[in-house]
């Protein structure tokens, strides 16, 4: 399965690699596999999310435009 948007399908090939090391506590294919992949994949998108809200507050504080941190 992949999604239209770029990023989401690299986050799912990703989330496939990480099922792979963990695939003895998941079921080998089917629906539970990639409800679990689609997990991991959001779950790398938020930290990408996140990471980057973070260095875009610290660039505005460093240029003196921010309150504390």
């Amino acid at each position: 399965m992949v999604d239209e948007h770029p990023t989401r399908a690299a986050d799912l090939v990703k989330a496939h690699e990480i099922i792979g090391r963990y695939g003895q506590f998941i079921e080998p294919g089917g629906k539970v596999r990639e409800i679990v992949a689609k997990a991991i994949a959001d779950g790398i998108a938020f930290g990408r999310k996140e990471g980057i809200a973070m260095v875009a507050k610290d660039i505005t504080r460093l240029k003196g435009g921010g309150g504390p941190p």
